[in-house]
């Protein structure tokens, strides 16, 4: 990263955060604790959410979130749309441009993803694209606001609802983005996965969390994140199953109601992300400031930048670029690239172009994504820096300009 004089990723640590972990460390209580308990709050308030549920991850938070949310759609159907539990065979519909990861809990359900296309303008798949996918087996949407981008999913959202189907926000790239309506991202479906990576809005260093309303979907994820134990359970009664003749002998401390895993996050990270998320407001608010001056450096050019009509709902994680073709991208990339800028694909690109389509057997029977495989082809991104030098700033707009001619 220090090769570069724009990297893709940026420190945004400072005294605070030290001053924070600093505490913590002396402490001596540095497992999930206290600070994770009130980071949750602080999450949650500032969405405007009942419960979060921190973990290790992004990742993470999206492989207990989609657990939670299918088998509490097994154990209280009565609880989801439609009232039918998700079964193994029904299908789960989510944009090709995505990450691999989110693709993973549906597999371990027994649960079939099928991919629909994007609307190009904003990466997001659209009511349309969606529609096109949707068959009699969907039972679940999983929308992926793109790198901030919050186009449709409010639109994905209305659609779900009225069609009974379960929706789960991949919103780890897109904390702090909010729709026309004024609602943040990560509030509108029936659970959501934020990621506190060390390049995303608010870092934890490595950290995600999981969003929602529901008092028996929390209780579900609170119990899958730590070993399915019942420690952190909020409802009398809804998870605590009766063992018969051993209910007496099991110690409440160490009681058993899920298989789990172990994705808990510490009070370390959590002291940062507590820190961080103060800052947050002001970060995105400088990220909107960078996004526009690398659009106006790009006016006349052929280079498109996703989402650059929405600058103040957008949280920019990146910057995209989509060039008019594969040639151009590659050009443009190898200027960049020369100028010090740090470049990458736009997420995957189409995930049915990748390996692991192939293995998996993920790319069987799936419909042409031709808009996922113009961002496959043509697209790029480079990093953003929520604490701008405005001497790199100005040096990128040149390389930016020389990329789109090259």
């Amino acid at each position: 990263m220090t090769d570069y004089r724009v990297p893709l990723a940026y420190n945004t640590l400072g005294d605070a955060e030290m001053a924070a972990a600093h505490e913590v460390l002396e402490s001596g209580r540095l497992t999930q604790g206290a600070r994770v308990a009130r980071f949750e709050r602080e999450f949650a308030d500032w969405h405007g959410a009942k419960h979060a549920i921190f973990v290790n991850s992004g990742s993470s938070a999206n492989l207990v979130g989609i657990e939670a949310l299918v088998q509490l759609s097994r154990l209280r159907p009565d609880l989801v749309p439609s009232g039918r539990p998700c079964a193994p065979g029904d299908e789960v519909v989510i944009q090709g441009l995505n990450w691999p990861s989110t693709l993973k809990p549906l597999m371990n359900l027994g649960l079939k993803p099928v991919f629909c296309d994007i609307d190009p303008a904003s990466l997001n798949a659209s009511v349309e694209t969606l529609a096109a996918a949707v068959t009699e087996r969907t039972r679940m949407v999983i929308a992926v606001p793109v790198l901030g981008n919050p186009t449709h999913v409010a639109e994905l959202a209305d659609y779900c609802a009225a069609n009974d189907l379960l929706l789960f926000e991949d919103a780890c790239e897109s904390m702090g983005a909010v729709t026309t309506g004024g609602a943040r991202i990560g509030t509108l479906g029936s659970a959501s996965a934020f990621s506190f990576y060390f390049s995303h809005h608010l870092t934890t260093i490595e950290g995600g969390m999981i969003l929602t309303d529901s008092d028996e979907l929390a209780d579900m994820a609170y119990a899958l994140r730590a070993h399915g134990w019942s420690r952190n359970l909020q409802l009398d009664g809804f998870l605590d199953f009766d063992s018969g003749e051993e209910s007496g002998a099991i110690d409440p401390r160490f009681c058993f109601v899920l298989p789990g895993y172990n994705v808990r996050s510490t009070d370390l990270n959590a002291a940062l992300g507590s820190v961080q998320l103060t800052r947050l407001a002001d970060m995105v608010d400088a990220r909107r400031t960078v996004a526009q001056g690398r659009i106006d450096a790009l006016n006349g050019t052929a280079v498109r930048v996703p989402g650059a009509n929405i600058i103040d709902r957008h949280s920019w994680m990146t910057t995209p670029l989509l060039f008019p073709d594969r040639d151009a991208r590659d050009r443009g990339r190898d200027a960049l690239e020369a100028d010090g800028v740090e470049t990458r694909p736009i997420i995957v690109g189409n995930v049915l172009r990748h390996p692991l389509a192939r293995m998996l057997g993920l790319a069987d029977h799936q419909r042409p994504l031709p808009e996922c495989d113009g961002v496959f082809k043509r697209g790029l991104m480079i990093g953003l820096n929520p604490q701008p030098d405005a001497g790199d700033e100005a040096f990128l707009h040149e390389a930016l300009r020389r990329s789109a001619g090259a």
